[in-house]
């Protein structure tokens, strides 16, 4: 807002009764002036003037607000007729000056040169008369170099006319007056630096702008419009009304009513010290636009449902945090449709084919996707630049401890189921008894939980691991969550382990009906699901009859012996070398360790805080450091 100082200065207040003589002769002469344009005998032939300054006051007679005309500087030479530009001073009840303007553009030829200027600009434009508040008015400064280029070829043009040229002039010469103070203050600012009443300036609408978001990604987004507010406890911000390009799985384009805001500063600060500022001053601005580019197409290609891997912070649906590291199904249109009042999901107001999208639009592409994090068990947002195409171990299958046969068999089992319906076999009823049910029992640490990982890496699909805890424990709440489970697993092909399945499996019996209630749920869920569903149980026996012609294989797990901890010991061993650390455990080492009795999760953790240790201290992994680790790790079960 142009300073009051910068106007002409106001002496005394303006009487809203008698004003001065002369004061009334100039008003009398701007109305007779207006009456004699609305005459019959048309409108007086006088040369047309560029600007008239006046002050919008209120009249305590009338109880209106009326115009008189703004006094002007002596050396001023005075200017009165019709006017291309009416600049009108809001003045209070009291004759102050508000700070307030209302300037009404009444030149056809300059209104259709800023209409061009701001052609690519959504929701800008200049109707003939159309008038300007405070904040509309940046929307000239932003043009004054454009507004000049316009005038030098109008001038140059043989078709253009003297009443274009007279216009133009006075856009030009109202745009230098009224913010010459703007551009006297950015003149005296060190290089590179801006102020807070001042950077509006760095914006003007479509300005590409630069920023980082909560995930630590680089950002790009356009501006729209700028303002200033000061908020309840007094505090100012400069708030940016932004756009930008996201996806709901489906549609990709603009969105609609987004804004970010600076925070009020003392002085003068550096611009690229900004939490946001104009992309085109980046240091790397070039060598970061590819690199958005192709992110921008990674993001594009990812569009819709995809299993990947993430290792890094996420955001959950409450705008926290997390860390999660693992695989992650990417569904944005299933995590709508599960949860509908997410604020993550974008709502796209203006959507765009991917063919069409310009490299400006993949760099202003927003770079999280949202799905499922299989591992934690949350649905959030992810940072593209954390996501990584899945890496299949197809030997991992050795890492089983259990006899060649049954490795085979496994197999082939995955394998099989799937081809689908190409082997050709189907129940009596359509669409029941698709799905493939193995029962995993044994005792804890015997490698259940890794046969079931072992069969969704060799089928290539997501492990979609629960607990019977998080079904519930009433009929009702286990019909509508495991009814979820099984739909969310089939539509991701995923194979399911349900974990401590045991209350499921108990055999039913005249005295616990609400147990009998959720046995015969789970039967008949399970007569139907057509995905891998491995069940693990703690217990040999007890189980329900009806069970057994719904299990399609089972595996009893026993105590680890000696030579299936010694595999183990190597298993964890040789990750150990191919990671970060420096491994000096020799074979009389492994023998040792292997007659420890210990099962494959505790000799898991065992390893897990010697490597960390060993990191820690910079020292090689030895025996003496895994019989530590031990030794704590029992202290702690004792």
């Amino acid at each position: 807002m142009p300073p009051t100082a910068k106007q002409a200065p106001i002496e005394k207040k303006v009487p809203t009764e008698d004003r001065p003589n002369d004061q009334d002769a100039q008003n009398e002469k701007v109305d007779k002036e207006a009456e004699s344009e609305k005459s019959e005998e048309g409108p007086a032939e006088k040369p047309r003037e560029k600007i008239v300054r006046v002050d919008q006051i209120w009249d305590k007679k009338i109880r209106k607000f009326r115009f008189v005309k703004t006094a002007k500087p002596k050396n001023r030479k005075e200017k009165f007729g019709r006017y291309v530009v009416t600049v009108a001073r809001r003045i209070s009840e009291r004759g102050v000056f508000t700070g307030a303007y209302v300037v009404d553009i009444r030149g056809n030829f300059l209104c259709e040169a800023l209409s061009y200027i701001y052609r690519d600009v959504d929701g800008v434009n200049f109707p003939k008369n159309v008038s300007l508040d405070n904040d509309e008015l940046k929307l000239l400064f932003h043009a004054r170099f454009a507004l000049v280029q316009k005038l030098e070829e109008v001038r140059s043009s043989r078709n253009s006319s003297t009443l274009q040229t007279f216009e133009l002039e006075a856009g030009v010469e109202f745009i230098h007056e009224h913010f010459d103070y703007v551009v006297h203050e950015l003149k005296q600012l060190p290089k590179n630096e801006i102020t807070f009443s001042s950077l509006w300036t760095l914006f003007p609408p479509n300005t590409l702008v630069y920023g980082t978001d909560p995930l630590k990604q680089d950002r790009i987004y356009r501006v729209k419009g700028s303002r200033y507010k000061e908020e309840p406890d007094g505090s100012a911000n400069f708030i940016l009304s932004i756009d930008y390009l996201d996806s709901d799985g489906e549609l990709t384009g603009f969105l609609r009513n987004i804004s970010c805001k600076i925070a009020a500063f003392e002085g003068s600060m550096i611009i690229t010290n900004l939490t946001l500022y104009p992309f085109a001053l980046h240091p790397d601005h070039e060598a970061l636009k590819n690199v958005l580019v192709v992110r921008g197409e990674k993001v594009l290609r990812l569009r819709g449902r995809h299993l990947q891997e993430y290792s890094g912070h996420a955001i959950t649906e409450e705008g926290k945090k997390f860390n999660s590291h693992g695989r992650v199904m990417l569904d944005p249109v299933i995590f709508d449709q599960l949860q509908p009042n997410n604020t993550l999901i974008p709502r796209v107001f203006k959507p765009m084919r991917r063919e069409v999208l310009t490299a400006e639009h993949k760099i202003m592409l927003n770079p999280v996707l949202y799905g499922f994090s299989l591992g934690d068990k949350t649905w959030g947002a992810f940072a593209v630049s954390s996501l990584e195409d899945i890496v299949w171990n197809d030997n991992i299958i050795n890492s089983l401890v259990l006899p060649q046969e049954p490795k085979d068999f496994i197999h082939c089992l995955v394998k099989s189921h799937g081809l689908g319906d190409a082997n050709g076999f189907d129940d009596i009823v359509r669409d029941k008894g698709k799905g493939l049910i193995g029962l995993l029992a044994g005792p804890p640490g015997v490698g259940k939980t890794l046969t079931a990982e072992v069969m969704a890496e060799i089928a290539h699909r997501p492990l979609y691991m629960i607990s019977s805890g998080e079904l519930g424990d009433t009929s009702t709440t286990v019909q509508d969550k495991l009814g979820a489970i099984l739909e969310l697993a089939e539509t991701w092909n995923a194979v399911l382990l349900l974990d401590e399945a045991d209350v499921f499996l108990a055999k039913r019996d005249n005295t616990n009906l609400a147990r009998n209630a959720i046995t015969s749920i789970f039967l008949r869920h399970l007569e139907y699901y057509q995905g891998i569903l491995l069940l693990t149980t703690n217990r040999g026996s007890g189980f329900d009859p009806a069970f057994q012609s719904r299990i399609h294989f089972s595996f009893q797990y026993r105590d680890l012996e000696v030579e299936a901890r010694k595999a183990i010991w190597r298993t964890f061993l040789g990750k150990a070398k191919s990671g970060n650390v420096d491994v000096a455990v020799k074979e009389d080492d492994i023998d040792a360790l292997s007659e420890i009795v210990l099962n494959g999760r505790q000799i898991k953790n065992i390893m897990s805080i010697s490597q960390a240790v060993a990191l820690e201290k910079n020292v090689p992994l030895d025996l003496r450091g895994i019989r530590l680790a031990h030794g704590f790790s029992q202290m702690a079960i004792e």
